[in-house]
């Protein structure tokens, strides 16, 4: 008789099941430990024919000595085992309750995950439907995606070595990910443009998770913050791809029951529904500008998708935050500034500010132009082109009429700072960017001009080539040099004393 292996296949419930390939009668066993040795004798000496990972399915035939007889049928291949090795399914043990008992415990353990997916896989082929729609199902199909993502987290992690050969952890990762594909779990390769390659779960186990009524408000805040998880995303996706993508991550956010979800889940839904909403409404922007057709249903005005980003950032309590939420909470606080001006309504393509005319204009697909000319003078002081969005509403002069500041947004979460100013030489366009530094998320934003003409109030922050960042800065705007700067902006004067108050009332910076 064959052994209980399993594969995967899709029940007309809706939930994973794993079936039998043959008769169940066979006694089956799980490896427990990694490395373990099919050796062809009942000794410690005997030669091993083949090294089983942790999780794999054997056929119990006999036992002799401390050891079982086994066959392996993936290998074609039989031998003996230590009984230490093995965790036999059969009688109490091969029960749903004691699979599952054993499955919480083997969750909790990092490096076991192979063996967890066994034990799921177990559970599946051993409950009825009825335990499978019901909550003990959800948990198995839950702990099976946990342990998925977890053992494609610990593959990206693994680094050759100097000479490019693997290491034990390297070799045993491997392995897991061969146990895991025969119990049909999939997983994706995505490599990003430094060449790191990210290996990702494709999330199915979740999905069902998500769609199954007996999943609780955390369950299902797990699925659907693991399948909208950014660095699981495809790098390279068009301007037609970027929005239908995004727009189906917020969906999956929907989903998720808020009402009753303990406070650090809500804040860790509501801290990506920021992310996600943001990053839609830049896309929608995007498409408009481009005039880019794209496959969605209600090609919604970006005005929208921003405005529910903010409104999602105003339900964060920020004291049910996590330790480990803070950098989320930063990225929330990041992109929802980055894009808080695409939900204002649109300003006039001409605005006069204290004696100038400023025009905002299309230019190439693509491209926003912008012309400084006096009010009444024929000639333009400043003309300037630039890829990005450029919100034409962000646009503050300061007092003396020398000084102009606009917001402008080249690529996704990343914000910069056009200061147009008045030198000697005439008038002129200085980018100040949220850091020195490959664009990754962050802003830079006026937050007011002191008197005199001599300093502006800048605030920034920004996560870029693996740093983060944040500061408040007084700025000189002859050199564009930083006078002083502070973590704190209640630890500069200038802050206290001329900082603009429609800044202070809408700015995320000051959370």
């Amino acid at each position: 008789m064959r052994p209980m292996l399993w594969t995967a296949g899709v029940a007309v419930v809706g939930a994973l099941v794993l079936t039998l390939s043959t008769q169940a009668q066979a006694a089956t066993a799980l490896v427990v430990q990694d490395s373990v040795a099919l050796r062809a004798a009942a000794k410690d000496s005997a030669p091993v024919q083949a090294q089983l990972a942790r999780g794999e399915a054997l056929e119990i035939r006999g036992e002799r000595l401390d050891h079982f007889q086994v066959y392996d049928y993936r290998r074609e291949r039989g031998g003996f085992v230590r009984k230490s090795q093995l965790l036999p399914l059969d009688g109490p043990a091969g029960e749903p309750a004691s699979l599952l008992a054993a499955l919480r415990l083997v969750r909790q353990q990092p490096g076991a995950e192979s063996l967890g997916l066994g034990l799921a896989a177990a559970y599946v082929q051993a409950a009825t439907a009825q335990q499978m729609n019901g909550a003990t199902g959800v948990e198995v199909l839950d702990a099976m995606a946990t342990l998925s993502e977890r053992l494609a987290d610990r593959a990206s992690r693994n680094t050759p070595r100097p000479d490019g050969s693997p290491s034990l952890a390297d070799m045993q990762v491997a392995a897991q990910l061969d146990v895991a594909a025969r119990y049909g779990i999939r997983f994706r390769t995505l490599e990003r443009e430094s060449g790191v390659v990210q290996l990702c779960y494709d999330g199915e186990a979740y999905r069902r998770v998500l769609a199954m009524s007996a999943a609780s408000g955390e369950q299902q805040a797990r699925a659907a913050l693991a399948l909208t998880r950014p660095d699981c995303m495809a790098p390279a996706t068009t301007p037609a791809q970027r929005e239908p993508m995004e727009q189906w991550r917020a969906e999956v956010l929907e989903k998720v029951e808020l009402n009753g979800l303990a406070g650090h889940w809500k804040n860790r839904v509501l801290m990506r529904q920021v992310a996600v909403w943001s990053s839609l409404a830049d896309a929608r922007a995007r498409r408009m500008q481009l005039a880019v057709p794209v496959e969605v249903q209600t090609p919604a005005q970006p005005q929208e998708a921003a405005a529910r980003a903010l409104s999602a950032f105003a339900l964060i309590q920020p004291t049910d935050l996590a330790d480990d939420d803070q950098a989320a909470y930063n990225e929330a606080v990041m992109r929802g500034n980055a894009a808080r001006w695409l939900a204002q309504p649109a300003a006039a393509a001409e605005q006069t500010l204290a004696g100038l005319r400023l025009t905002v204009q299309p230019g190439q697909p693509g491209e926003t132009c912008l012309t400084l000319s006096a009010v009444g003078g024929r000639d333009p002081l400043l003309r300037h082109c630039g890829w990005g969005l450029v919100a034409a509403a962000s646009a503050r002069v300061n007092r003396e009429g020398s000084a102009v500041a606009l917001a402008s947004v080249p690529t996704d979460g990343w914000r910069e700072l056009w200061l147009l100013r008045k030198t000697a030489q005439g008038w002129r366009l200085t980018v100040l960017p949220p850091a020195a530094a490959q664009p990754g998320i962050g802003y830079a934003e006026l937050a007011g001009f002191a008197p005199g003409g001599k300093e502006m109030l800048v605030a920034r922050e920004a996560r870029a080539e693996g740093r983060y960042r944040r500061s408040y800065e007084v700025v000189d705007l002859d050199s564009l040099e930083t006078r002083r700067q502070a973590g704190d902006p209640s630890l500069l004067g200038a802050f206290q004393r001329w900082q603009a108050p429609d800044w202070k009332a809408a700015s995320l910076s000051l959370r």
